[in-house]
């Protein structure tokens, strides 16, 4: 790795999705676009068809049970993780719960999928959606749970996540994998071009709701939440994908993936539980900033 290679990675690599992400940003800031039609239209029909699409074409074998075993371990680390900075800071019940928001939601959707395919091709964004999966019925369960501590309880968690479309697209998309089921050209086409507008759209709503974002007070815990989610997450991932075995494009992709910054879902959750959310929306801009030093030094390394 040196300093002509992690410039030509910043350039062909995160350059794209920084300007693609800067569009949605100046349409937030000069025509007030808000970022929750395209939201929701992502949520219950773009991504589920990219899932699907990318679940439906892969050549499935043994990567796809590691990146779900990498995926729920990370998940559980960086939970631990939290869990112990936040009983040491001694942080109140509400600035915990949104620390721990900041550190567990992980763009793997609207910053991974791009970065990956950038990166590593379509054979990378197949892996990624897999893990954008697993990593998204994740946080909708845990992270929602963590949201609502003592307004709601696990079932409610599991009762929201049985709600995503994107978990049935994962399930239908492997079992019509396994199965080798045909489906009609007309409805696979229909479904491959849906799935083909999420990455662009992903990137116009991460710009959009940047937008929104500042860094106002509580800059320590927004401090603390950024560099366990920059730093302190690629430390775990690299020994922990050693420790897997994994090597080639999946262990560069559950390395990436789990080294993304904060999710702007985060901040959608804090809002509607009232957990701090200006902390939250603090960790998902600095996170997502600092991602573009972190991230680029990251596939200097992987790639």
């Amino acid at each position: 790795m040196n300093l002509a290679n992690l410039a030509s990675i910043l350039i062909n690599i995160i350059l794209p999705i920084i300007l693609i992400a800067a569009v949605g940003f100046v349409l937030a800031k000069k025509l007030n676009i808000e970022a929750r039609p395209l939201s929701r239209t992502m949520l219950y029909f773009f991504t589920p068809a990219l899932v699907f699409s990318q679940t439906y074409h892969a050549k499935l074998n043994s990567d796809y049970a590691s990146i779900a075993i990498f995926s729920i371990t990370m998940t559980i680390l960086i939970a631990l993780v939290s869990w112990l900075i936040v009983s040491i800071l001694r942080y109140d019940r509400l600035t915990a719960s949104a620390f721990m928001m900041g550190t567990l939601f992980v763009n793997a959707g609207n910053y991974g999928l791009p970065l990956i395919l950038f990166a590593f091709g379509e054979e990378g964004l197949t892996l990624a959606a897999f893990y954008f999966t697993m990593s998204s019925i994740l946080t909708q369960t845990l992270g929602l749970f963590v949201a609502a501590r003592g307004n709601a309880n696990a079932r409610a968690a599991l009762v929201n996540t049985l709600k995503l479309p994107i978990v049935y697209a994962v399930t239908f998309g492997l079992l019509f994998n396994l199965a080798h089921i045909e489906m009609p050209a007309p409805l696979t086409k229909a479904i491959d071009l849906a799935g083909s507008a999420a990455v662009p759209t992903m990137l116009t709503i991460l710009g959009i709701e940047l937008a929104r974002a500042k860094i106002e007070d509580n800059r320590a815990v927004i401090g603390a939440a950024t560099i366990t989610k920059l730093i302190v997450a690629p430390l775990f991932a690299f020994p922990l994908a050693a420790l897997m075995g994994l090597d080639g494009v999946t262990r560069a992709v559950c390395i990436i993936e789990a080294s993304m910054p904060t999710a702007v879902m985060a901040t959608i959750v804090a809002v509607e539980f009232n957990a701090r959310p200006k902390i939250v929306t603090g960790i998902v801009f600095a996170s997502t900033l600092g991602s573009i030093v972190t991230l680029t030094i990251l596939l200097g390394i992987l790639k």
